[in-house]
């Protein structure tokens, strides 16, 4: 048996989506997995040296961005829908052949095909069926966001969005991004799913005693991408409207990941950037330096089913790193209703800053609530984020085990 993994980022250190792949690359047998690669040209990504031995094949990705207006070229609807109609007829096949040709070099006899815009999903039935292989396909957000956000024309979307399905019904398997996502598309498509999310190693689990570090400082860390903007911004406010105060304790904010928006609306000082830590460190500075872990999750009606059916790979960093999880987030979100059946969270189910606000409040007084989710925490990450589980998730998708 061997795999080839169709994907947009390969594994790799320094992008979340790489390591994420990487740990489950690690998963298959020596020699039977090769990879192509159909990258961004502006990504960058750093390789694993343990995988250094897995054979990959990388091309260029189209352009994903739908309608744009370049300063000296505007482009009216039509245009849109006539430039990303032949990305879709001119660009996609030739990447379409390249791939069967590589992975009849490799003699594979199984496809993994990573669901992660419109040129993989476009590229997926073609490969499988130029290869004549089975196909299994593995999603991290749902594909109707991604299009808005790329501002891809509604003629295009709807054709997209019908090809995910066909896509989705025609799989042996799909590794799915949470329990609801499984669940749905399970239902919908017919298609047996398994739920994958980024685990780690248990020796990097942490178990800081349960209480905040100090009497003088209160702080907050986040790591990760700021998808949820209106949310940071709402916690933001709440600091300034309180001084930059809870439970008379100085606040400072430790962000890693990229770096944060809106800096503007913090005095000086208050915000540490941190940049971008390998996840030991990163769960090191998170246990040691911080007393509760901000995970902010849109409220917006457009981004409903990415909350829904998405889950943030910081949750598993989070509770590695043994310090109560803030979520602040709406109660349908995936992450919401995980951490509230393990008890290893606090939601804050309102965009306000007040309820932001005393969600802070609440943890920095309570100290049986903070012990509890700081406990709780720790026990959700060895149970169900170690990489004993998760390698047995990803061989049953890959079809090594029943």
């Amino acid at each position: 048996m061997k795999t080839l993994l169709l994907t947009d980022i390969p594994p790799s250190s320094n992008l979340t989506a790489g390591i994420v792949t990487a740990q489950m690359c690690r998963f298959v047998p020596p020699g039977e997995l090769a990879i192509f690669c159909v990258q961004n040209r502006h990504l960058q990504p750093v390789p694993f040296p343990d995988l250094a031995n897995v054979p990959i094949k990388t091309v260029r990705k189209p352009n994903e961005l739908g309608r744009h207006n370049p300063r000296f070229f505007p482009l009216d609807r039509i245009g849109a829908i006539a430039i990303e109609t032949a990305r879709r007829l001119i660009e996609v096949p030739p990447l379409v052949r390249q791939a069967i040709a590589y992975g009849r070099e490799q003699s594979v006899t199984s496809l993994w095909v990573v669901l992660q815009g419109q040129t993989m999903v476009r590229m997926a039935h073609a490969v499988a069926e130029g290869l004549q292989v089975p196909m299994r396909v593995q999603v991290w957000d749902p594909l109707g966001w991604w299009l808005r956000s790329h501002k891809v024309d509604r003629y295009n979307r709807t054709a997209d969005l019908a090809e995910f399905d066909r896509v989705l019904r025609q799989a042996e398997g799909c590794a799915t991004a949470s329990w609801a996502m499984s669940q749905q598309y399970q239902q919908r498509y017919g298609t047996p799913c398994h739920t994958i999310i980024a685990s780690l190693d248990p020796a990097l689990a942490r178990r800081p005693k349960p209480s905040l570090r100090t009497a003088e400082e209160f702080a907050i860390g986040m790591a990760g991408q700021f998808y949820a903007e209106d949310e940071w911004v709402a916690l933001l406010r709440a600091l300034n409207h309180a001084s930059w105060k809870v439970a008379g304790r100085q606040v400072v904010l430790r962000v890693a990941g990229h770096p944060p928006p809106h800096l503007e609306l913090a005095p000086p000082g208050r915000i540490g950037f941190l940049g971008w830590k390998p996840q030991p460190e990163l769960i090191e500075i998170l246990s040691r330096d911080c007393d509760v872990l901000y995970c902010p999750y849109p409220f917006a009606p457009h981004m409903e089913e990415v909350a829904r059916l998405s889950f943030p790979s910081k949750i598993p960093t989070y509770l590695a790193a043994g310090r109560p999880i803030l979520f602040h987030g709406p109660k349908y979100a995936s992450p919401a209703a995980y951490l509230a059946d393990r008890q290893a969270g606090l939601g804050c189910q309102d965009l306000q800053p007040a309820d932001v606000y005393n969600g802070l409040l609440h943890l920095a007084e309570d100290t049986e609530l903070y012990q509890h989710l700081a406990l709780a925490g720790q026990a959700a990450f060895l149970r169900d984020f170690n990489l004993a589980t998760m390698a047995d998730r990803v061989r049953k998708f890959l079809g090594y085990s029943a």
